[in-house]
C-alpha cells in the first residue's frame, strides 16, 4: 500500500524543504497509476477515524479536515444544522475538524501516515499532485454524481492543478479572482481618477508616488507584502500572466514550448524594487505579512493592492470602513489584460482510507453544494455557482461583485515547478532576494534562475518523472 512510512523522504514536497522528485511521479509511474482510476482499496490499512454501525440505528461518523479561518467556522456551523435536520435521515453524522492553518499539510501528511486521516478533507490545489501520487484521495468519477462533476467542469479542464492523468480528484468551493483593489477616497485625494485606474506598471509607478505625496505620511501608494504566505504565486507570478497568456507559475513556465521564461520576471520586480526604494510602498515590505497587510488596507492607509477576492471577507471581519473598488490587474508596458488568472480554491478530496466511501461521497456532495456556498456569501466569501452569485445574500454586495467571475477570469494552469529538484536557490528565494537587494542585478540572477528551472524540467522528462502532456491545455 502507498502510504509509506518513509514519506517524509519520498515527497519532499510536503516538507519545508526543496522541491519534489519520487519516483512515482512519472509516465510509467504514477500518470499510468491515475489513468487505471488509481482506485486503491485501502481496507487492510487499518482502521480511519470514521465508523459503520452495524446497528442501523446508529449513525455513522464521517470526519472532514479543514483549514481553521472564518470560512471554517461558517462550515461548521452548517454542518452542526445539518446534522440535526439531514444527516440523522441518511444515517450520517458529519465531525467537522478545522485543523491550524500554518501546519495544514504536515497535519494532513501525519494523519495519512499514522491510518488517522478523515473521510474528507480541504486539499490545496498546489499539493493534489503529491496527494494523489501518495495514494491518499480517490478519483472522483468512481463516487460521486455526474451533475456534481459537470457543474466544476470549467475548473477540471487537462492542465487543471485538479485533474490528473485526465481524472479528476477534488473540487473546488469558492472562486478566487484576482484584481487590484483601490482606495477611492486616496485617489481622488491625490488628484486621480478612481474610473481610470491604472492599467500598466508605469501607470501604477506614478499612481503610487502622487498618493504617497497626497498622504503626508499616514497614507502610501502600495502594498507589498514580501512576508505574506504565497507572496511569489499572488503577488508577483500573477501580473505577468495576466499579460501574457502563455505564461504558467511558479518560474513562469510555456507548456507551449516546454520552456523556462523566467527572464519575464523582471519588470515587475522593477516596480516592486523602484516603490520600495522611492518609499511609495507601504513601508516594511520586506517583513510585511499578509494579515498586516489587509489591516493597512482596512485602515486606509495604503491606495492600492493586487490580491484576491479573500480580501473581500477580510475586510468584512475588520469593519473596514474603506471606500474601495476592485480595478483590472495592471500588466507590464507594452501588454494588454489578455486574462485575469484566477484558482477555483478551497478544492475538496475523498480520503482513500476511508472505510465508509459511499457515505463519505454523499457528504462530499453537500460540501462541494449550493447550500454550503449559500452559507459562505453570508460570510462574503466568492462563491463559485452562479446563482449564488445572483442569491439575495451577496447581490447587493458591490465590492464582492467586483470579483464575480468574468470572461477574463481563466483558472490558471498547473506547472511542473513543484514536481522538480531544483540546484540552488529556487524561485521564491531568487524573487524574494532581487527584491530585498535593489542593487542586485537582474538579469544575471533571472537567467541563472531560467537555467536552473529548465536544466531540472528536462532532466525529470527524459528520466520520465515528468509527463510533459499534463500541462499543455
Amino acid at each position: 500500500m502507498p502510504l509509506a512510512g518513509s514519506f517524509p523522504a519520498r515527497f519532499p514536497l510536503l516538507e519545508k524543504g526543496p522541491p519534489m522528485t519520487d519516483p512515482v511521479l512519472t509516465r510509467r509511474g504514477f500518470l499510468g497509476t491515475l489513468a487505471a482510476g488509481a482506485a486503491v482499496s485501502l481496507a487492510g490499512c487499518g482502521s480511519g477515524p470514521s465508523s459503520e454501525s452495524s446497528d442501523p440505528g446508529e449513525l455513522t461518523t464521517i470526519v472532514i479536515w479543514d483549514r481553521a479561518g472564518a470560512h471554517a467556522k461558517a462550515r461548521q456551523e452548517f454542518f452542526r444544522v445539518w446534522n440535526e435536520r439531514e444527516g440523522k435521515s441518511r444515517g450520517i453524522a458529519v465531525r467537522y475538524e478545522p485543523q491550524a492553518t500554518d501546519k495544514y499539510e504536515e497535519i494532513v501528511r501525519l494523519g495519512f501516515q499514522t491510518k488517522r486521516a478523515p473521510d474528507l478533507f480541504h486539499s490545496p490545489s498546489a499539493q493534489l499532485g503529491a496527494f494523489v501520487a501518495a495514494g491518499w484521495v480517490r478519483p472522483l468519477p468512481d463516487l460521486v454524481g455526474k451533475a456534481v462533476l459537470d457543474k466544476a467542469a470549467p475548473y477540471h479542464q487537462k492542465n487543471s492543478e485538479l485533474v490528473w492523468g485526465g481524472v479528476p480528484y477534488a473540487v473546488p468551493t469558492t472562486a478566487f479572482t484576482n484584481r487590484m483593489v483601490i482606495n477611492v477616497d486616496l485617489f481622488e485625494k491625490a488628484g486621480l481618477d478612481p474610473g481610470a485606474p491604472p492599467a500598466t506598471f508605469s501607470e501604477v509607478r506614478r499612481a503610487a508616488a502622487a498618493i504617497t505625496k497626497a498622504g503626508g505620511g499616514d497614507a502610501f501608494g502600495m502594498l507589498i507584502p514580501i512576508k505574506a504566505t504565497g507572496f511569489r504565486q499572488w503577488s508577483v507570478d500573477i501580473p505577468l500572466m495576466a499579460g501574457d497568456a502563455a505564461l504558467a507559475q511558479f518560474g513562469l513556465f510555456n507548456a507551449a514550448t516546454q520552456t523556462y521564461e523566467s527572464a519575464k520576471y523582471a519588470p515587475l520586480l522593477e516596480l516592486y524594487r523602484a516603490m520600495i526604494t522611492d518609499k511609495t510602498a507601504y513601508p516594511g515590505a520586506a517583513t510585511l505579512a499578509a494579515d498586516v497587510a489587509i489591516n493597512a488596507f482596512g485602515k486606509g492607509e495604503a491606495g492600492m493592492y493586487i490580491t484576491s477576492s479573500a480580501i473581500v471577507s477580510s475586510l468584512a471581519d475588520l469593519s473596514s470602513k474603506v471606500k474601495a473598488i476592485a480595478a483590472p490587474l495592471p500588466v507590464p508596458d507594452g501588454q494588454k489584460l489578455v486574462r485575469s488568472p484566477m484558482n477555483a480554491g478551497y478544492p475538496y478530496a475523498i480520503s482513500s482510507t476511508s472505510q465508509n466511501p459511499e457515505k463519505a461521497a454523499a457528504v462530499f456532495e453537500v460540501m462541494v453544494g449550493d447550500a454550503v456556498q449559500q452559507a459562505l456569501a453570508a460570510k462574503a466569501a466568492p462563491p463559485l455557482n452562479g446563482a449564488v452569485w445572483d442569491s439575495a445574500v451577496i447581490k447587493d454586495n458591490a465590492l464582492l461583485q467586483q470579483f464575480r467571475p468574468g470572461e477574463l477570469d481563466r483558472q490558471w494552469p498547473k506547472t511542473p515547478g513543484g514536481l522538480l529538484q531544483v540546484d540552488g536557490e529556487s524561485v521564491d528565494q531568487t524573487v524574494e532576494k532581487l527584491l530585498l537587494d535593489p542593487s542586485a542585478a537582474l538579469e544575471p540572477a533571472l537567467s541563472g534562475l531560467q537555467q536552473r528551472m529548465q536544466a531540472a524540467y528536462d532532466a525529470a522528462v527524459q528520466r520520465g518523472d515528468v509527463d510533459p502532456q499534463e500541462f499543455r491545455a
